[in-house]
Parts: structure tokens; sequence; C-alpha cells
């Protein structure tokens, strides 16, 4: 939705809104599946800028990180952020650092925000890292790619660390030698 600044320079603008992720948008974000991301908030003016207020809510799907099993989350989220137009914005000198109270600025072109991408951003920031079916997953097995939840594989497992194979070398009996 584009969002005119200049509409809530009096009176609050009450902000609300459903998000359709595109199917580019989930396979970028590695999303299974995903509701449409309710949004809503205010813009009030604060003179010079505006302060943008919203909270989402959204149901996804991602993958378990170890079986790849379909993982339902709901999502709810806030967003506190400083609309800053363009135009006023100065440039900072090289001299100058970046002051926690700057961290929350989005610059606006033209007097128009527009929220998708920030909605977007706010969906991938809240992907969870390593997404788990249940936290005692056993994952997939590496060789025949049998879910180990379910029960065990017909796959022979050494346990022998590479990393120790030349020493085991050193136990083998020497072709040709007294032993």
């Amino acid at each position: 939705m584009m969002i005119r600044l200049d509409a809530a320079r009096y009176e609050p603008f009450l902000w609300q809104e459903s998000i359709e992720l595109k199917e580019d948008e989930k396979r970028d974000l590695e999303l299974l599946e995903a509701s449409p991301v309710r949004c809503q908030g205010s813009l009030t003016f604060t003179a010079p800028d505006f302060l943008l207020h919203a909270e989402l809510r959204y149901e996804q799907t991602v993958a378990c990180n170890r079986c790849l099993k379909p993982v339902a989350q709901q999502v709810e989220g806030a967003i506190d952020l400083v609309l800053v137009e363009r135009s006023r914005k100065r440039e900072a000198t090289a001299d100058e650092q970046l002051e926690a109270q700057e961290l929350g600025l989005v610059e606006v072109e033209g007097g128009v925000f527009d929220s998708r991408p920030l909605v977007v951003e706010q969906v991938e920031l809240s992907l969870p890292m390593k997404p788990l079916c249940r936290d005692d997953c056993k994952g997939l097995c590496p060789q025949c790619g049998e879910d180990r939840n379910v029960g065990r594989c017909g796959c022979v497992h050494e346990s022998v660390d590479p990393r120790w194979a030349a020493l085991a070398k050193l136990k083998e009996p020497r072709a040709g030698g007294a032993g």
C-alpha cells in the first residue's frame, strides 16, 4: 500500500492492510507456505518526521532443518520506525557516528511510503534460523534418506572418525611381515 505522508500531518493515519506474499518472495525466503500478512498500525506526524507503529500477524510454514517436514508457526511482531522525507534528510559527515536514535530511520522518496518492502523485510527477519518440527528431531539418514523419527533404516553406520584413519592403519597387520 502506498501511504502519502502528508495525509497524516494533523491527525494520526490509521493503517490496515493485508499483504499477500508473491510466489517468488516465498521461494526466496524458503517458505513452504504463508498466509496473508495482516498489518495494523498508525502513522503519526511528529514534526518534522513521521512515527510508524505497526503490528503484523500471519502464519508461515517452513521446512524442519533436520527432517524437512513442514513446520507451521504463528508469527506476531511489532515495528516502530521513524519515516524521514529524503528531501529533508541531511548528509552525514565522515566524522559523525551513527547514534542509537538514528537506527530506526527509513528514508521516504517523494512523500510516499510503500509498505510492501518493509513488510517483506519483517517476514524475512522473523524466519527462524534452524526451524525444528520438535526439539528431539533425529533428522534424515545421510546414506539412504530415511526419516530417523519413524524408525531405524537398514544402513550400516560406522562411527569412525576420519581424522583417526591414519592411526587405524598402524593397527593393521603388515603384509608379508611377522605379526
